[in-house]
């Protein structure tokens, strides 16, 4: 016995199937997918314009409910320290966990100032030289922390070397958040 040739094939999958196959009389159809390749492309261009006109740089972590402010001045993408108030995380590595010693006073945290500069020698290892925009850094601060909390953090990034400190912050609108 012989294999069946292509044509009862169909016949072999199921009924009704040699009907339908059959119809076009053995003519090929070539679909034109040009216009639809076409339209895809302008698709994916609007969208990748659209994105990246606006994307945002910043993760905010979930734990974190940032303050609301008039922002003038869009986040750069920096080193990131995260502050709440449980730990205190350096670019998504948990470094402190915030306990009553932490909150009395003081000025840098010690531990901290370690990391960032261990941070800021890598950096210029692997760069060669630092340039100002390597020596700031972004602090995202949930709006229950204390202000002790936050300028430790901040003082500990000026003992490290970081001169730009940015606090990011949710923007408002101007006629949001009462009276000016």
């Amino acid at each position: 016995m012989s294999s069946p040739s292509k044509r009862h094939v169909p016949l072999l999958l199921g009924s009704g199937k040699s009907v339908v196959l059959n119809r076009g009389g053995g003519k090929r159809v070539i679909l034109n997918l040009t216009s639809m390749i076409d339209m895809f492309t302008i698709l994916l261009v609007f969208l990748l314009k659209s994105y990246s006109a606006d994307g945002q740089l910043v993760t905010v972590s979930d734990q974190l409910t940032l303050p609301k402010a008039r922002a003038e001045k869009k986040v750069e993408l920096k080193l990131e320290i995260q502050v709440n108030n449980s730990v205190i995380v350096v670019d998504g590595d948990p470094l402190i966990t915030v306990d009553e010693e932490l909150l009395g006073s003081g000025n840098s945290i010690p531990a901290l100032v370690v990391r960032l500069r261990d941070h800021m020698e890598y950096s210029r290892l692997t760069r060669g030289t630092l340039t100002e925009d390597d020596m700031k850094i972004n602090i995202q601060g949930d709006v229950a922390v204390p202000a002790i909390l936050i300028q430790r953090v901040m003082a500990s990034c000026s003992e490290a070397g970081y001169v730009g400190q940015n606090l990011a912050v949710i923007k408002i609108a101007s006629n949001e958040g009462g009276e000016d």
